[in-house]
């Protein structure tokens, strides 16, 4: 396969890579989103100097775009746009690029282009049915059925983050990592958003008995969504990604034990919890895996 433009646009950064058929990155780069500051406009600007720039250097023949939002698998259209996103409701990045650039191009949800790329080369590898998870700045999901996407009715299976588990607050309100910073920062008296992820975790393995406490908590609102979710869904493998699974050495023995303690006793000896092998390529090698597909599935014609 000739080498594919992979793009994983994000709130602060618009992450690409030049890709081959094995996931190996020929190129890789990024730039601001401008969206918020600059516009639409500017931000569509953006992308098509990016496959302009691209394609000089490399002979690209289609686009794979991994985007926050309720999307369209099949078109691209954004049906519910991410807060960092203002503008692109009801647009299509796969017709806009197409009609750019000419060539073949696909827009998929980001925590689903996150499950894909562990289901093809990552902790997912091999599962039956994968739960997915990212926690960051909200909590999302998707779900991995023998390696195809579980997308639902309307396109929103996997939106854990929108679910209520006992609570009136959304789980990604209650039990996000932006909530456990929050919470953190108000416990020390610091102005919000003063609190990095890097000093919460460092203050923890230092001991602090505060942030300690606070971190074991937010383990157990996790695993409130996990477990539920291990009984609507029963898969053999659960996987945990976002910026948390860089803390790998630090938070995976609180997931464990929280695990171990509250997960039925029926699911534990089929149902494995890890935390996810890919980080900022996530959504890129997701996007290029589900590319790969439909082309596949379309004999060559995506």
């Amino acid at each position: 396969m000739e080498p594919i433009l992979t793009i994983d646009i994000g709130g602060t950064a618009i992450k690409f890579g030049v890709a081959d058929e094995t996931g190996r990155f020929l190129q890789k780069g990024s730039l601001p989103t401008r969206i918020r500051e600059k516009g639409v406009d500017a931000f569509l600007a953006d992308l098509l100097f990016l496959a302009r720039r691209v394609r000089k250097a490399f002979p690209i023949t289609g686009i794979a775009v991994s985007l926050a939002g309720v999307i369209n698998g099949d078109t691209g259209e954004l049906l519910l746009p991410s807060q960092y996103f203002p503008g692109l409701h009801r647009m299509s990045l796969v017709n806009f690029f197409q009609k750019e650039t000419g060539l073949p191009a696909l827009c998929e949800n980001d925590a689903n282009c996150a499950a894909l790329a562990e289901y093809w080369q990552g902790a997912g590898k091999g599962a039956h049915m994968l739960l997915c998870m990212t926690l960051g700045t909200g909590i999302g999901g998707a779900l991995v059925h023998e390696g195809r996407l579980c997308r639902g009715a309307s396109y929103a299976a996997g939106e854990v983050g929108q679910a209520h588990f006992g609570s009136p607050q959304t789980w990604e309100n209650w039990a996000s990592v932006s909530a456990l910073f929050a919470e953190a920062e108000k416990k020390r008296n610091l102005a919000p958003g003063s609190l990095t992820g890097q000093d919460f975790f460092a203050l923890v393995e230092k001991g602090e008995e505060a942030e300690t406490l606070l971190l074991r908590e937010w383990v157990d609102r996790w695993m409130v969504g996990i477990v539920s979710l291990a009984w609507i869904v029963n898969p053999d493998r659960i996987v945990i990604g976002g910026g948390i699974s860089a803390q790998r050495k630090l938070l995976m023995p609180y997931l464990k034990a929280a695990f171990d303690a509250k997960m039925p006793a029926i699911l534990t000896p089929h149902t494995t919890l890890s935390l996810a092998h890919f980080q900022n390529d996530a959504g890129m090698l997701g996007a290029l895996y589900l590319y790969q597909q439909r082309r596949q599935e379309a004999g060559k014609r995506i």
